[in-house]
């Protein structure tokens, strides 16, 4: 099998899916003894033809865009990062440097994950801590140990957040904790609770949401991604998936109607319960841009779509991609200077080709969106889902790339726009303020 848009460690604890009762909430750290590495799924190439672009057609005559605060949302994706590496040392531990640097570069969206697997905002001065993961090439998320208040860290971000008058953010779930093939094996905090489906996991955003618009309201929250690249990262939902239907997902090149029905009756239940309860808020769960959601019968507030290169083949077979990213991924680079040769052979070779088909799948989810009155972003993106600073990699292709998609961005119309998935103060890029603000000002003024 091959392997997933993000193999964060895949460490799948044996019986997983018998193991879901839930967990009581305390600050003991849960290890991942007794895992065995496997893989997660990857990203299927899949073709469609072309929708009817009348939709698209009624774009000109009504822009919903124009309605919404902010016009346009130029997006950094901090997920758990801002929170976990705010430690001594840290790329995130001065909050207000961070955050004077993100509006310096003209970025108007944070996308973040306030973890209410873990947190309990009744509750913010909790100790959790997270061993050292020994990943030292992890991009994101979390490289060292951690040990804190992290609810209490989170409350410090978002009261500093909120005096910046031009910075709004998102919340999304990425659902880390014991078992999941996305959570590192060296271990994670107790779970607050373990949910078994999207409508458990959205009574656990309720829960969260009550407690956070007590202490912040909801002013300059742009929307809440119930959990990041659905099925992917949520608690063992691809394994249910093949269990209810006997199909995988990532192996299938159209939906059934049995796969469809239940992606449906995953989704859409949990975003009715949020959208009953906060009916001030939008819903969304972010999706790859995987033409087979096409099909599925969803009621999204906003579209949150993930374009990236290791859904075409092409791609994944000239850079050797799914074998690299299956050695080892975060702990090593020895096949980094080969990944980078191909990277920048490929695109050199194949991107005028490349981007054809990204287009292609742009107009598509853009089509969707203006049918289904549902504003499209991608606040992660476009071409390869891990890369690093290191001195075996070459940047220059990947950060290229960046030019083509905020102008594909501005004429899909879309809503939302970031030029990467590594726009973290950890990186090497992220010092080029005026690289950042020139490509933002562009979206945001177009």
């Amino acid at each position: 099998m091959g392997l997933s848009r993000r193999k964060l460690i895949a460490n799948v604890a044996a019986g997983a899916v018998g193991s879901l009762a839930s967990s009581p909430a305390s600050s003991e750290t849960v290890t991942g003894e007794g895992t065995r590495q496997a893989p997660v799924p990857t990203q299927v190439p899949t073709d469609r033809r072309p929708a009817d672009h009348r939709a698209l057609e009624v774009l000109h005559g009504y822009d919903m865009r124009n309605g919404l605060t902010p016009r346009r949302l130029t997006m950094a994706m901090w997920d758990v990062a801002f929170a976990l590496r705010h430690g001594p040392g840290g790329s995130f531990a001065d909050f207000d440097r961070v955050l004077d640097e993100a509006v310096e570069r003209e970025y108007n969206t944070l996308r973040i994950d306030p973890m209410p697997q873990w947190i309990d905002y009744n509750n913010p001065d909790r100790v959790l801590e997270w061993p050292d993961p020994h990943q030292p090439y992890m991009p994101w998320l979390w490289n060292a140990a951690v040990r804190g208040p992290v609810g209490s860290w989170v409350i410090d971000f978002m009261e500093k957040l909120r005096r910046r008058e031009s910075l709004y953010y998102t919340l999304s779930g990425w659902w880390f904790g014991p078992g999941q093939p996305t959570s590192p094996r060296a271990g994670t905090p107790a779970l607050l609770r373990t949910p078994v489906n999207m409508v458990e996991g959205a009574e656990m955003w309720a829960t969260m949401l009550t407690a956070w618009k007590k202490r912040f309201g909801f002013e300059h929250l742009v929307y809440l991604d119930v959990a990041n690249e659905t099925p992917y990262f949520f608690p063992h939902q691809m394994e249910r998936f093949k269990k209810e239907t006997g199909e995988e997902f990532d192996r299938v090149r159209s939906f059934s109607s049995a796969l469809i029905a239940l992606l449906a009756n995953e989704i859409n239940p949990a975003l009715e319960l949020l959208r009953r309860e906060f009916p001030e808020l939008r819903f969304t769960t972010s999706i790859h841009a995987d033409l087979r959601w096409l099909n599925v019968p969803l009621e999204l507030d906003c579209l949150d779509v993930h374009f990236y290169f290791d859904g075409d083949p092409r791609w994944t077979e000239r850079t050797r991609f799914d074998e690299f990213t299956n050695d080892s991924l975060f702990e090593t680079d020895r096949w980094f200077a080969e990944f980078s040769h191909r990277s920048v052979s490929t695109a050199a070779a194949m991107a005028p080709m490349l981007r054809a088909r990204q287009r292609f799948k742009m107009s598509q989810f853009a089509d969707w969106a203006v049918r289904c009155g549902a504003p499209l972003t991608c606040s992660e993106g476009w071409t390869s889902w891990f890369y690093v600073d290191n001195p075996k990699l070459d940047w220059g292709w990947l950060l290229d790339w960046a030019h083509c998609s905020v102008d594909d961005a501005i004429a899909f119309g879309f809503w939302g726009w970031t030029p990467h998935n590594y726009v973290q103060p950890q990186f090497a890029n992220w010092k080029d303020a005026r690289w950042h603000r020139a490509l933002n000002e562009r979206f945001l003024h177009s």
